[in-house]
């Protein structure tokens, strides 16, 4: 029922609309173009504010613990049992909506549509992952800076936003706190890395969950082989090709990854060179916001910068005084493949004396 103030209580409100909605004529047939995209941008605003105040009510239910009393069983089971969802989906729904409900005023602007529930969930990450760095009115600012931010930034821009947040509320050591938070998600990346498998008749489901360094070269192995497929598909110019999707395409690409691995026989043995760079600490912490970005502009710590350095392959150039290039060098070993196998058939092991390490323990 309406209030003093005419609004109504949330059960009256979805009621209502659930009632609107069993009104809807399905025979859109001779809707024009426009209607129809501006009927698409409504239903969708409608339903990022619909999930927002189901967050909310969730929150605010968890938080009283209401299923426990009502019902004699956690709020996941209840939600599970009441809509056939799988514990992970339950439990995944009880944990977004405890984010949200831990900042009532993002919830409060994506239940009013100010922001989407993309939007909303970016910014209680960037929050919650700033927390502890930041006292209650520097929090309470950072929520107000995000909540401007949504304005004119997408979920993904938010995400990314942690240092343009810390240079309001915190200028003075803003760049400091940025790369203990930086070094912080690098290890919590690590700790939480995993990979599961689900034989599922004669297919393998899999997920998990890989450190954003690692996994950025990983796709970048797959976009390569995504690329070489696609490329050869376009030159096969076959007609009766099946229509493969972005998905399928990926897929694709993970097996050719897998085959061409499989293919290629490791050099035992063949380790990296160790090349000896000296930097600046300093310069390098200071630059590390700057400097410290992969491929969609996600920062690093310094840390995981040097890291990254190191593990990339280094190709000495030397220049002239004009910066013209004199020579510049490899990034193959000496040592080839051929060489190797023709050292291992002639010494069979280390030929340090008195030492039998096997072929396989011995560089070259």
């Amino acid at each position: 029922m309406a209030g003093t103030s005419g609004k109504v209580t949330a059960g009256v409100a979805l009621a209502e609309i659930e009632r609107v909605l069993d009104c809807v004529d399905t025979d859109r047939a001779g809707v024009d173009d426009r209607t129809r995209l501006e009927w698409v941008r409504a239903a969708r605003r409608v339903r990022g504010r619909v999930e927002a105040l189901a967050g909310v009510l969730v929150a605010e239910a968890d938080r009283a613990g209401s299923s426990e009393r009502a019902a004699g069983t956690p709020l996941s089971s209840w939600l599970g049992m009441g809509e056939n969802l799988s514990r992970r989906e339950a439990a995944g729904a009880v944990h977004q909506a405890r984010s949200l409900g831990e900042h009532p005023a993002v919830g409060e602007a994506a239940a009013s549509g100010l922001v989407g529930t993309g939007q909303a969930r970016a910014i209680t990450r960037v929050l919650d992952g700033l927390s502890s760095q930041l006292d209650t009115t520097q929090r309470s600012e950072a929520e107000r800076v995000l909540l401007g931010l949504a304005s004119h930034l997408d979920a993904d821009q938010l995400a990314r936003s942690a240092g343009q947040v810390l240079a309001q509320v915190a200028p003075t050591n803003a760049d400091e706190l940025l790369e203990q938070k930086l070094q912080r998600d690098a290890e919590a990346a690590h700790r939480q890395r995993s990979l599961r498998f689900f034989r599922q008749g004669a297919s393998v489901r899999f997920d998990g969950s890989l450190p954003r360094v690692e996994a950025e070269a990983w796709l970048a192995l797959l976009d390569a082989h995504q690329e070489a497929q696609r490329r050869t598909a376009i030159e096969a110019r076959d007609p009766l090709a099946v229509p493969v999707s972005p998905e399928q395409r990926r897929a694709d690409a993970l097996i050719s990854l897998i085959r061409a691995t499989a293919k290629a026989k490791p050099i035992p043995g063949a380790g990296t060179p160790t090349v000896i760079v000296r930097l600046d600490y300093h310069q390098l912490h200071q630059q590390a916001a700057g400097a410290g970005l992969i491929a969609d502009g996600e920062q690093l710590s310094a840390g995981e910068l040097r890291r990254v350095c190191c593990d990339a392959n280094l190709v000495p150039a030397v220049l002239g005084t004009a910066s013209e290039v004199l020579d510049v060098g490899r990034t193959a070993r000496l040592v080839t493949p051929a060489i190797r196998t023709a050292l291992v058939q002639r010494d069979a092991g280390c030929t340090f004396p008195g030492c039998d390490a096997r072929p396989t323990m011995c560089e070259a």
